[in-house]
């Protein structure tokens, strides 16, 4: 399976590393996706340990930008990248706060990934003020809540703990340890990313996935409907 030509990411991280999840999250989110990526410009927001940003360069990405707060994952991202024959050409990582660096810089991209971030937050509005500015035709979203099926659009609160590499990171709003973040269900997702001008274009099929792959494990939670990979496209007039 495709990280079984990588396997560093078997162990940059402590987040979600089993072989399975990994692989079935790459099918998922890049070769149900595969014709967004050939030559594309992408945004890789919150890229963690590269994981991410390696394959959408190996989908055919012309270079990538990732975004991320935590250092050492940052330095993990260039080393396995920098292995796997990706150099600063290619792949580049700025390490700070999303929204302070979204702020300042700015990006022109094709495809924005925003794979597993939306969760940690509560700065909708911000985000995606900033991801419209960047003039992408695609954002790939992969997300969790408690259920992201449902008729009306919720938001789950949860606190978080900022400590642990899995959750979000210390910001200006910060009181002591805990940071308060949102949990977007499907139908909350779509309405704010239409806000912004952007239709959903296609669902990832989970359930097809979770059906064929049966030995894997780590994905209880797209099975259960807790978690979707969504891409979503740039309104045309």
């Amino acid at each position: 399976m495709f990280f079984d030509r990588y396997p560093r990411f078997y162990g940059t991280s402590r987040t979600a590393p089993s072989s399975g999840r990994l692989n079935l999250r790459y099918e998922a989110i890049f070769a149900e996706n595969s014709d967004v990526f050939e030559g594309a410009r992408v945004l890789d927001i919150a890229s963690h340990d590269g994981r991410w940003s390696l394959a959408a360069l190996a989908s055919g990405a012309k270079s990538v930008i990732g975004i991320e707060a935590r250092p050492d994952l940052v330095e993990h991202a260039t080393k396995s990248l920098a292995e796997y024959g990706y150099g600063t050409d290619r792949a580049s990582f700025v390490i700070g706060d999303v929204y302070e660096v979204l702020s300042k810089q700015k990006f022109e991209v094709d495809v924005v990934l925003c794979l597993g971030y939306l969760y940690h937050t509560l700065r909708y509005n911000e985000l995606l003020h900033y991801i419209r500015q960047a003039d992408p035709k695609h954002v790939i979203i992969d997300t969790q809540a408690r259920s992201m099926i449902g008729a009306d659009p919720l938001v789950y609160l949860v606190q978080e703990k900022v400590d642990w590499q899995g959750n979000a990171v210390s910001d200006v709003f910060t009181h002591e340890n805990l940071v308060l973040t949102g949990r977007p269900n499907l139908n909350a997702v779509q309405l704010m990313m239409g806000c912004y001008g952007f239709d959903t274009e296609r669902i990832s099929d989970w359930a097809g996935l979770v059906r064929d792959n049966p030995t894997l494990e780590g994905v209880g939670d797209y099975a259960a409907q807790r978690r979707m990979t969504i891409r979503f496209t740039e309104q045309r007039p």
